[in-house]
């Protein structure tokens, strides 16, 4: 009876999947809100940079936009030199700022005090990068035959272990490690689905650590179909952030510090 029954729902789904081409969202487990922290903090030589911390309440997975969250204290805290600097909230950006610029071979932690409960990363420390030596348009396309191919190419350091992240601009990433092109130059070609001539391609690359690395690796395969990273998932991906009040309510998100290089061009 038992087979029966998997046939009889077999039939039913074949007989809906070709009746309709209906898209259905899957009723997905919900639980409480949880904070979501997106501490990037960048350093590039000779520039200054204002540092931004987003904090926003986890929604459904097919939630677009997550709720703003403006009443915290966020707080970076300097380990090596016992220095502890507040971040400003702006309301016209929605997130927190600070001006400040992190240093190499310093140990920092990020504290967020938010309804009574305090959050803490692991201590982190500024992550080497390398710039982008070349970045033009190439005329490769993929599936669709209208894409946009960007060629970048870097240098890698010789005398490191390195790990990279990418950021395209528009929630696009790509996380790499340099296992197989230490030293080298490494040449590789992106390509932008949504763009057109005229349109920019602003790309950065930040120097991440292995952990990281891995994290980004999970979090970008499960969201390249669609679907709101600081969600809550089917199967949530724990960053380098914990509750010290309450360690079940544990947070979403990651705070990483990055010497971040960055190049452009205009699409033609």
């Amino acid at each position: 009876m038992k087979h029966m029954k998997q046939l009889i729902m077999v039939i039913i789904l074949g007989f809906l999947s070709s009746a309709c081409e209906e898209v259905i969202q899957l009723d997905l487990p919900t639980e409480t809100p949880r904070l979501a922290i997106d501490a990037s903090l960048q350093m590039t030589p000779n520039e200054s940079l204002p540092q931004v911390v987003k904090l926003s309440l986890s929604g459904s997975f097919y939630q677009e936009q997550n709720p703003v969250v403006s009443d915290a204290i966020v707080q970076l805290i300097d380990l090596t030199n016992n220095q502890t600097l507040d971040f400003v909230y702006d309301a016209a950006l929605e997130n927190f700022k600070a001006d400040f610029t992190p240093s190499f071979d310093t140990n920092y932690k990020l504290r967020v005090v938010y309804h009574n409960e305090t959050y803490e990363s692991t201590i982190e420390q500024l992550m080497h990068s390398v710039p982008i030596d070349n970045l033009e348009q190439g005329n490769n396309t993929l599936f669709e035959g209208d894409e946009k191919e960007v060629i970048i190419s870097y240098t890698d350091n010789a005398e490191r272990d390195d790990f990279y992240l990418f950021d395209f601009g528009y929630q696009l990433y790509l996380a790499t490690e340099d296992e197989f092109y230490q030293g080298n130059l490494f040449t590789f070609s992106y390509f932008y689905d949504d763009l057109q001539a005229g349109d920019e391609a602003l790309i950065k690359i930040m120097g991440i650590d292995e952990r990281h690395f891995n994290f980004m690796t999970i979090l970008i395969d499960q969201t390249e179909d669609g679907g709101n990273p600081f969600s809550t998932t089917p199967s949530t991906v724990r960053g380098n952030l914990s509750n010290l009040t309450n360690p079940d309510h544990y947070p979403l998100g990651y705070f990483r510090l990055s010497e971040t290089y960055s190049a452009s061009l205009i699409l033609e």
